[in-house]
Parts: C-alpha cells; structure tokens; sequence
C-alpha cells in the first residue's frame, strides 16, 4: 500500500549496507519522513553491473518490484521516474510454470491468474494498492548484500503503473517517484523469505524504527540489539497475508468509539493510520472538541483537519495532557497507546494535522490500518518465526548500517 517519492541519488550511495562478518542480520538506515515525503525507503544495489535504487518499505505487500524498462512490454512507469530497471534475456526466465510464479499468485488476492498463451513463459501479475496499480512479470537478478557478497533474487519488473485515488499531502502532491517497493509482508516471494531461503539468514522477523524527524532504520534476520524490556509482544493472527495482531476497539480518554471490533493491520507502507467511516467519524468530532481546548482550527491544505498552535501551546507537549490519549484494545487483553505524537503531524510553523483518515473513502471499510504516522518513534517488530508481533517506543535514531552473516 504504497506512495513513493524521490531520494537524492548521489548522497545515498553512501547509505547502502557494509558486508557482515559473523551472526545473521542486515540493518539498512531508512531515508524519507511522514511529512512532506509521506514514506520511508530504503537504498539497494540491485542487477548486473549492479545499480543503487530506492525501495520503499512495505510490510503490507508480498512482492519486491521496481519501476521497468521490458524489453516487449515496455514500459509505463510512475510519473517522474526517469531511471528504469532493464532485464536482459537470461533475468526473463521466471516462466508461468515456475514454482516461484505459483507462490506468488498463491499469495495475492482474488482469483488466481491463468498462464497467458500470449507469453506463456512468462510469469504475471497485477497488483492494486490503495493509491496505484502495478503489472508486471518476475525476473531474476542480483541483489548486493555488501563487500562483494552478491545472492539471487526474484522480484517484479513493474512495466505498468497507474495512480487512483490521490492521497492528501502538499498541494500539488509530489509524484511518487521512487524505483520500487521491498515486499516485507509474509508470503513465500518476500524479500526476507527468499533471504532465509538462500541461508543468508537464519530467522525470517524484520523490524522497523521510524524516526519522527525523519530517517530511521530497518533490520532483517536475527537482531541481537532488541530491548530487553518495554517490548509489548501479541500474537499474530491470521487475516490473510497481513501482519495482524487480531480484533481490537479503539477507545479515545478511555471511551469506546465503536461498539464492534475491527482486524488491525500494522502496514509500512501506508503513510497515514485509517479507520472506516464508523470509526472516523465519532473520533474526529471527540478529538475537535478536545483539540479545540488549546489549538484553533485551521485550513491547510496537507491534511482534511488541522489545528494552529495558540500562545505557546506545545502541541505534542504529552506529559501534561491527560486528554486525547487513543488506546487500542485486544482481545487478548493487550494495548496500544497513541499519544498526541502518533496522530497528529507538524506541517508547518505552529500547525498540525490529524493524520488519521477515513479508510471507507479508499475502499478500506472492515479494518484499521496503522500507517507510518502512528509508528514514529516506535520499534515494531514482525517475528514470523515465533508467529508474533511486538512493539516499543523509543528513538529512532541510530542508523548506522551494520550487518553479519
């Protein structure tokens, strides 16, 4: 579910991740914040010779894919983008018939897509996300894990992608110019999957830190670093192939907002959290009249409610606001706590908005959807080894690359 943007290429090279020497992880710093880029992605030299490319960080998607020049199909890429990927004859090789190419279709929604007697071997694929579309094929390539250390991987060569449903943001919103999307969600295609496959590591759980003033970090493999307290841990349930921690209902001051509980999903690629109309609406007339306490509505035109800091009023001042806390609630008796920080996004001198949008809108009526806004500051954790998901607040700033294989 994502919108990608543009990274300074130049700079970046000097991000990608150094080879490790001796346990089994890979962090990679992140790059990118909530507002105004609205996505955080991650740099990887991809191809032969290889090629530095942005990815955006996506746990709610199966499959990695980058903006492509096909050599029949063609190509439509994102508006902006002016560098494409370019397979040669021996990365077309994923034929419909491909193990691989069953795994992937297995693991999209809808119905599962025939071989095509047009190109047969070839494999496809169609995916819609809540702001684009992609098609493509899958091919194979070399991705560079460091210091020479090279390993094959399968990904989507994106030959077509359109926009729908134009997200809030800065007016006019930015294309979404990045060079792909890295799939982290729990499919067989995914990146991290397909690394444990080839023993580059050992345990398929990724983790993220989100930094509120931008940047970050991302981890794959065994992690030797998480805290050793503060982690809330629940376990993952299954709603498709999302990461779910199961049912939950959203209270605000400790007041239910609807009666019924709804799936949560935890999606890095989404940039905002959604909430259906049942939700959304009730929340947002509670929160106006609590905001409205210390902040003066205001138009502006990143987000549909925003509010301007009166005196010297500090918006995101948490410790002495005993209102406007939001809390998820499970089944299972675990929590989520939002603060004023995880919901509300500084877009200019004095101003924020709520970064919490209707979900209905976009066709997301049946679940709650945390986006990147509600993970600022937060480790989350998504163990697909002990089938469980966790996370801790705390700062996200130390982004130093380090890995070991």
């Amino acid at each position: 579910m994502a919108a990608m943007w543009s990274p300074t290429i130049g700079l970046l090279l000097l991000l990608l991740p150094l080879a490790p020497s001796s346990s089994s992880y890979i962090k990679y710093p992140l790059l990118g914040n909530v507002y105004p880029i609205g996505r955080f992605v991650v740099m990887m030299n991809i191809g032969e010779p290889l090629q530095p490319y942005s990815l955006d960080i996506d746990t709610g998607s199966n499959i990695t894919w980058l903006e492509c020049q096909h050599p029949v199909h063609g190509c439509h890429g994102s508006p902006g983008v002016n560098r494409f990927y370019k397979p040669g004859p021996a990365n077309l090789r994923v034929d419909c018939k491909d193990p691989f190419c069953a795994s992937l279709h297995a693991d999209l929604p809808g119905r599962r897509p025939q071989c095509p007697r047009k190109h047969p071997h070839e494999c496809h694929y169609g995916i819609g996300y809540v702001d684009m579309t992609t098609e493509g094929v899958l091919v194979n390539d070399t991705i560079s894990l460091g210091e020479g250390r090279n390993e094959p991987i399968v990904f989507g060569c994106g030959y077509n992608q359109k926009l729908k449903n134009p997200l809030p943001g800065p007016n006019p919103t930015p294309p979404p110019v990045a060079h792909g999307l890295l799939g982290l969600g729990m499919g067989k295609v995914g990146f991290v999957a397909q690394l444990k496959a080839h023993k580059v590591i050992t345990k398929d759980v990724i983790g993220h830190c989100l930094g509120r003033k931008g940047g970050g970090y991302l981890f794959i493999g065994d992690y030797d670093k998480l805290p050793s307290t503060g982690m809330t841990w629940a376990p993952l349930k299954k709603y498709d192939l999302y990461y779910s921690p199961g049912q939950a209902t959203l209270h605000l001051d400790g007041q239910q907002i609807y009666a019924n509980g709804m799936n949560v999903v935890f999606d890095s690629g989404a940039t905002y959290t959604y909430v259906p109309t049942q939700i959304y609406d009730p929340l947002v007339e509670k929160l106006k009249a609590i905001l409205g306490n210390t902040l003066d509505p205001v138009r502006h035109p990143a987000l549909p409610y925003c509010w301007q800091r009166r005196g010297t009023v500090e918006p995101f001042d948490d410790v002495n606001r005993p209102s406007g806390i939001l809390t998820l609630r499970f089944d299972n008796n675990i929590v989520i706590t939002l603060l004023y920080k995880n919901y509300l996004i500084p877009v200019a001198n004095n101003i924020v908005c709520l970064g919490i949008l209707n979900g209905s809108e976009l066709g997301q009526n049946q679940r709650i959807i945390i986006g990147d806004v509600t993970m600022q500051d937060m480790l989350v954790v998504y163990d697909n080894e002990q089938g469980r998901i966790g996370w801790a607040s705390g700062q996200c700033t130390d982004s130093a690359t380090t890995s070991r294989l």
